[in-house]
């Protein structure tokens, strides 16, 4: 059986453009699932009051599991919609964010706007906000209002600098995080500036370790009791890019030298690794930790005295005569690479069993086999753009539902709908569109 595509099935479940639909593979792998069986997070209700990227991520990542999450924006302020690429008024950024959610407009530092929210805030099972630490406390809406006002809930709340500490009031996104973790000062050339991601790393950490954390306060809770009042996740932008650089401060403390720039080579943590470029101009990377997956891609490049040398034992020597074998085989592989076109250096590092891997940028992704069998590409509703290609769900459940229903959406494009929900007539919705609080 091939995969349902918007052109059909195929036999190879791959399309004339590298796109799927949200269906079924040969694979057994689905969007869908193989049992009937739903999204794992279906029933949990999140309550996502982020007005910027990371928080507003964690949401989506919950979402993209089967939470039910209600996002609240301001009705005339939204930071998120105004980021490029914009196609017309549309972001791309808020298409993506935002998909799977129900959205609301709703100023929630209005008296009426803070009634709305803790009605809201009452029905949820979690709640996620990015404001500056003191803001939400300044509108009655923080964790000791909420849970006085009869709110049960897991809040996360990401913040630059976390909700403690002497800079917790300072304003800070990404890039001043990734400056601060050491994220920067350890990537780049060595004899080059501290160089910095190019996209929204230092976010997309923190909402990943902000989802980690809802799922795990969430477990401590049902397991725990019944749970009472707010349950806070703090996570400052930085601490999970920190948290995932291993060794800067241990070998710091061991050593007493802070860790330098090392580039692309990583000889120094006696791992074969660099980016190179073959003689048709193709960059690809190779990387090995220990002698036998260091072997390999020297057997790809027919490196005999250099493999013989670690038959001999030379990864156990001291660290100095690692280090200086290691910058030997790096310099007899960019030589290597120089000498053959792509598809053949490719073909000697896969008969090895090599780690390799060419360079990709979006339309290597987009025609890749890999990223297709996965589930990666899919295309998702949106009202303004029509189909938008993101990113699949990840991580994937084989026997569960893994559906993406629809890009984020306009702005209140919910309002009618949710605020009725909670209680609010038609009239009452339309007297509060009037006044601004929607």
């Amino acid at each position: 059986m091939g995969v349902v595509t918007d052109r059909g099935v195929t036999d190879q479940g791959v399309t004339d453009q590298g796109v799927t639909k949200q269906g079924v593979t040969d694979q057994g792998v689905t969007d869908r699932g193989v049992t009937g069986q739903g999204p794992i997070l279906e029933g949990l209700r999140v309550l996502d009051l982020s007005h910027q990227y990371s928080a507003a991520l964690s949401a989506s990542l919950l979402a993209d599991l089967g939470a039910s999450v209600i996002a609240v924006e301001h009705p005339t302020k939204t930071s998120i919609r105004t980021m490029l690429p914009r196609k017309g008024e549309q972001s791309m950024w808020w298409s993506v964010i935002q998909r799977g959610k129900r959205v609301v407009t709703l100023d929630i530092n209005s008296e009426r706007g803070r009634e709305i929210a803790i009605q809201m805030a009452r029905e949820a099972d979690v709640i996620c906000e990015n404001f500056r630490p003191g803001t939400l406390e300044r509108w009655h809406l923080g964790p000791a209002d909420l849970t006085e006002a009869g709110v049960n809930a897991v809040m996360l709340r990401i913040s630059g600098f976390g909700q403690t500490g002497p800079l917790r009031t300072r304003p800070g996104f990404g890039t001043i995080a990734e400056a601060i973790s050491g994220f920067a000062h350890l990537n780049g050339e060595p004899d080059g500036p501290p160089t910095f991601p190019s996209s929204t790393l230092a976010d997309g950490v923190a909402a990943t370790f902000g989802a980690f954390g809802i799922m795990a306060a969430l477990w401590g809770r049902a397991n725990n009791g019944p749970p009472t009042g707010i349950e806070v996740v703090d996570m400052a932008l930085f601490e999970g890019l920190f948290r995932i650089i291993p060794t800067q401060i241990a070998a710091y403390q061991q050593f007493g030298v802070a860790p330098l720039r090392p580039g692309n080579k990583l000889t120094s943590h006696g791992v074969l690794r660099n980016l190179f470029r073959s003689a048709d101009g193709k960059w690809f990377v190779v990387s090995a930790v220990g002698p036998v997956a260091i072997r390999r891609i020297l057997a790809a490049a027919e490196c005999d005295a250099q493999m013989a040398r670690i038959d001999e034992g030379v990864m156990t020597s001291d660290p100095t005569g690692v280090v200086e074998f290691l910058d030997e085989c790096d310099a007899l592989l960019h030589v290597w690479a120089a000498k053959w076109d792509w598809a053949t250096l490719e073909k000697r590092l896969v008969e090895a069993d090599a780690v390799h891997q060419q360079v990709f940028s979006a339309d290597d992704i987009v025609a890749d086999e890999q990223f297709q069998a996965r589930g990666d590409l899919i295309e998702v509703p949106d009202d303004v753009l029509g189909p938008v290609l993101m990113q699949g769900v990840v991580p994937k459940f084989p026997s569960r539902e893994h559906t993406v229903r629809r890009a984020g959406p306009a702005r209140g494009a919910d309002n009618d709908s949710v605020f009725a929900e909670f209680g609010l007539s038609a009239a009452t919705i339309t007297a509060l569109r009037q006044d601004g609080v929607i």
